[in-house]
């Protein structure tokens, strides 16, 4: 009898452990694939490497978050360069596409932009640390601005507040301007101003460590994953994610990870918490 007992229970064992693998390979199975485009372009908080060369940053942490928010989803990450990863978005290689994505008139043309953003970007004035006239731009038609290239989201940014105003920005454009040859100006006095990222900012201060401060935080730029636009399901279930996140203050803990602020309240207290985001 003991034999008989103890062979029913490694029996009974046996196949509870069976059943276990199969109903978690079914589980598995159920999953949709997700093929998440990523960015090979390094661009700190959002997305950086740790020692061991993983990709780490506020990007990566949120996607972590929806994976336990979304357990019916396989997120699947492919690191590329942006533009050959917007153009396998656009081809069906991948689903979505996360790195920092502004939104322009062109790419809402090819895909679907996701209306949560996850986060925002600050740009920003930076000027001399002896400049107190300089915190918005409404005081820039009076100075000059570093240049800048003839496209992207700062020139996009320059150019709506002319067509919005009469007192106009001079924005001098080249095609390949070096930002820290930029902030160099800035810190020499040869020119009044940078139109630049907050992060970008940062990262090149901390190398270069100019004379040089942030006159004024200017404005929030949200930031969206972008989708295949055959993925309305998986955007629509992203959203809704993502509002979760923000009301139980998942997404406001990464940003003072991150920023040492809360980048989801209004530009003036962003504004007169900007100590907080000065290079120490």
């Amino acid at each position: 009898m003991k034999r008989w007992f103890q062979l029913c229970l490694v029996v009974g064992l046996a196949l509870l452990l069976a059943s276990c693998q199969q109903h978690t390979t079914s589980n598995k199975q159920h999953k949709k694939v997700v093929k998440v485009a990523v960015s090979a372009e390094v661009n700190p908080p959002y997305l950086y490497t740790d020692k061991n060369n993983q990709f780490i940053g506020l990007d990566m942490d949120y996607m972590h978050l929806l994976e336990k928010k979304l357990p019916q989803y396989d997120f699947q990450y492919e690191i590329g360069e942006e533009e050959a990863n917007l153009v396998g978005l656009g081809a069906g290689k991948f689903d979505m596409a996360i790195n920092w994505f502004f939104k322009t008139p062109e790419r809402e043309e090819k895909f679907l932009y996701q209306n949560e953003p996850y986060s925002y970007s600050l740009t920003m004035l930076a000027v001399h640390k002896d400049n107190e006239t300089i915190h918005g731009l409404s005081d820039m038609p009076n100075y000059r601005l570093t240049p800048m290239a003839p496209s992207g989201g700062l020139y996009s940014i320059l150019s709506r507040y002319n067509e919005a105003h009469d007192k106009q920005i001079d924005i001098d454009t080249i095609h390949s301007p070096s930002n820290g040859d930029n902030l160099k100006m800035i810190s020499q006095g040869r020119r009044d101003a940078m139109f630049i990222n907050w992060n970008t900012y940062t990262a090149i201060q901390k190398v270069l460590k100019q004379d040089v401060k942030i006159g004024g935080i200017v404005s929030k730029e949200p930031l969206h994953i972008v989708y295949n636009k055959e993925n309305k399901q998986l955007h629509d279930d992203i959203d809704r994610a993502t509002k979760e996140l923000k009301d139980e203050g998942k997404l406001q803990e990464l940003s003072h990870r991150y920023f040492d602020i809360d980048i989801y309240q209004d530009l003036d207290t962003i504004n007169s918490k900007k100590d907080a985001l000065e290079v120490q």
